[in-house]
């Protein structure tokens, strides 16, 4: 998955990832009719997958890229996913041996990654003073119900993304 093709569809089906992550959120919110907002983390599951496929300075751009969209588009901020993407990237591409090794550890890796990113997340917001939230109806309404939402999907997508990525 090397190939000069393949770099330049991943950025797109990336991006198109990140807007429907959106969509996909607002859908369960409403569902859910506010009572709990799972957060849709289809772009942490597809980055897990082909952090593995591409150089280190390939995906340090890549996600370093997006994190500035992500940082946009969400947060209208710029700052907080752009170095949270790139490291996470890097920290996959570090321990892909043991990350990958199996469906187990990939599915923790999942859940691990989409704990991180939304304590550290929220946890810079609280600090930046970007909104006022309290850490525990954070972590019962929107944390829970949000590894709840990420580990179906991994569980629905395991199989596709293992057969196109491993």
């Amino acid at each position: 998955m090397k190939s000069s093709k393949e770099k330049i569809l991943t950025p797109i089906i990336l991006f198109l990832i990140l807007l429907l992550d959106g969509q996909l959120s607002r859908l369960f919110i409403g569902l859910l009719s506010g009572q709990c907002y799972p957060i849709s983390h289809l772009l942490l599951i597809y980055m897990i997958f082909i952090s593995i496929n591409f150089s280190r300075t390939f995906n340090l751009v890549l996600f370093m890229g997006l994190g500035l969209i992500y940082d946009v588009y969400y947060l209208h901020v710029i700052g907080i996913f752009v170095i949270l993407f790139p490291l996470l990237s890097a920290f996959i591409i570090y321990m892909n041996d043991v990350l990958l090794l199996n469906r187990l550890t990939r599915f923790l890796s999942v859940i691990t990654a989409v704990f991180l990113i939304e304590i550290v997340s929220v946890t810079l917001v609280l600090l930046l003073k970007l909104a006022a939230i309290d850490f525990s109806h954070f972590i019962i309404f929107s944390l829970v119900p949000t590894l709840l939402l990420n580990a179906v999907f991994f569980l629905v997508f395991q199989s596709l993304f293992e057969k196109v990525y491993l």
